[in-house]
């Protein structure tokens, strides 16, 4: 039976429930018992002390002699215990209508109008009457018998109540345990079946509260487990296409150096080619003045390339953070600007700017000023001379528009989503001095995924715009000028 008692849930709930029940009533009446005869007892003492405070006013306004009458009234309407003393602590008889000797001390000890422990806390008084200036001390005692009765009374009623908190106990704690276990035992019989994979059964939802939540769920649960099988199916395939697209990025890792191995290849094929010339002395190589500088004309860009693969490598590795910070980016546009101004000048270019001023960017200024660089090299490198160069730069509904648009040439529409791959040119011949190294906007991608920034690149009717959006400003990353 212990055993049993220790694995079934309704013994212990049904246990549980029966001694709280006891505990509570016993503790509620152990309160009421104290409680009651307290409140009891001080109620009938602010009752008798108002009758004693008017009693007194009224002896104030007699004289000694004289009352007698109210003594007897007052000890007529209340049951009391008094007592008169002088200044000098002597008892003195009570007036009364029936004795005129007053005051009288009393001389063989003390005379009490009842059975002194049948009367509880006395309260003394200080009054005059009106004929004297002795002041006297008046006792009262008030009955304890109704109290004691109250006592008695809850006393008395200990061992039936006792029975019937028990009697009670036991029949609410049995009652409230089946209401609770009855679906809980379902339930766990449905769980051993859910363990052995059987799914024929049906919890009863009848209930409102969490048990019958859980039991709907249980049913909800049972009802999705065939389908949840079919989408583990899904997610394993879901992580095979992770592991391919793994797989795909690690060989565009590969692809990657393998371009850029290729891409200084060619170079490095050619500086060779025309340093051995140079010093065999042979052929056109004897000029070595201009293929000197055609080597160093190689040399400049290979440095340039490597510059760009080192900004690349940079830019994607997690080590490194950007260095932001709060900047005018109407300054970085204007700065940026001014570094081609020669060149624009040399193809006859027009340069027109619509550019707000104070556009206030949190950012990394330096790989932002390297995107607008490379923008605007590509607007003059790409346009031919004498064609027009548009740029805009505006804050509205707290975003940053910047575009800038080269006039006069077009992009194959099938070019532009690859625009933007590593070592990607239009140019199909990928010489370097109709093109540059194909990493230009593969940076400019991955600086303006880095500041969480709308890019786009499309051909208008007089050339190729390209244009950027902020999603944010100083204010949204918690920074201040």
């Amino acid at each position: 039976m212990k055993k049993r008692g220790k694995k079934s849930l309704f013994i212990k709930i049904f246990a549980v429930t029966c001694l709280l029940m006891v505990i509570c009533c016993l503790a509620t009446y152990c309160f009421i018992a104290w409680l009651v005869p307290e409140s009891y007892s001080t109620d009938l003492d602010a009752a008798l002390d108002k009758e004693v405070n008017a009693f007194i006013s009224e002896l104030e306004f007699t004289a000694g002699e004289e009352s007698g009458i109210l003594f007897d009234e007052f000890l007529l309407n209340n049951d009391v215990l008094l007592q008169l003393y002088d200044e000098d602590g002597r008892e003195i008889a009570l007036p009364s209508q029936y004795n005129t000797d007053f005051p009288g001390v009393v001389r063989d000890g003390i005379v009490f109008e009842g059975v002194p422990s049948a009367y509880g806390v006395t309260h003394s008084y200080l009054f005059r009457f009106s004929d004297s200036e002795m002041v006297y001390t008046l006792s009262v005692a008030g009955d304890a018998e109704p109290v004691n009765r109250l006592m008695d009374t809850i006393g008395n009623i200990v061992p039936p109540l006792l029975v019937m908190v028990i009697f009670i106990s036991a029949i609410g704690a049995a009652l409230y345990s089946r209401y609770v276990t009855k679906p809980v035992i379902e339930i766990s019989r449905v769980s051993e079946k859910m363990s052995d994979l059987d799914f024929s059964w049906d919890c009863t939802e009848s209930r409102s509260d969490e048990l019958g939540i859980l039991a709907h769920s249980l049913n909800e649960m049972a009802r999705k487990l065939s389908s949840a099988l079919s989408e583990l199916q899904a997610a394993n395939s879901r992580l095979e296409a992770d592991i391919e697209r793994e797989r795909m990025l690690e060989q565009a890792q590969l692809d990657f150096f393998s371009a850029v191995s290729h891409e200084l290849k060619t170079p490095i094929t050619v500086i060779k080619g025309q340093l051995e010339g140079m010093l065999l002395n042979v052929g056109k190589y004897k000029e070595r003045d201009k293929y000197l500088a055609r080597s160093l004309e190689v040399v400049k860009a290979m440095g340039g390339m490597v510059q760009e693969i080192l900004t690349v490598s940079r830019i994607k590795s997690s080590e490194t953070a950007l260095q932001e910070e709060i900047f005018d980016f109407s300054d970085v546009i204007k700065s940026e600007y001014g570094l081609f101004e020669d060149m624009i000048v040399g193809k006859g270019q027009e340069w027109h700017e619509d550019i707000q001023n104070g556009l206030i960017l949190r950012g990394d200024k330096a790989l932002l000023g390297k995107v607008v660089n490379n923008l605007v090299s590509n607007a003059i490198h790409y346009s031919p001379e004498g064609s027009d160069i548009f740029v805009t730069a505006h804050s509205r509904s707290g975003r940053i528009q910047f575009s800038i648009e080269n006039t006069g040439v077009h992009l194959p529409e099938d070019d532009i989503p690859k625009l933007f791959d590593a070592f990607y040119r239009v140019e199909r011949s990928r010489s370097r001095q109709t093109g540059g190294s194909g990493l230009g906007l593969y940076i400019v991608k991955m600086i303006l995924e880095q500041h969480g920034a709308d890019y786009q690149i499309r051909n208008t009717e007089q050339g190729v715009c390209f244009n950027i959006e902020f999603l944010y400003n100083h204010q949204k990353l918690g920074g201040g000028i």
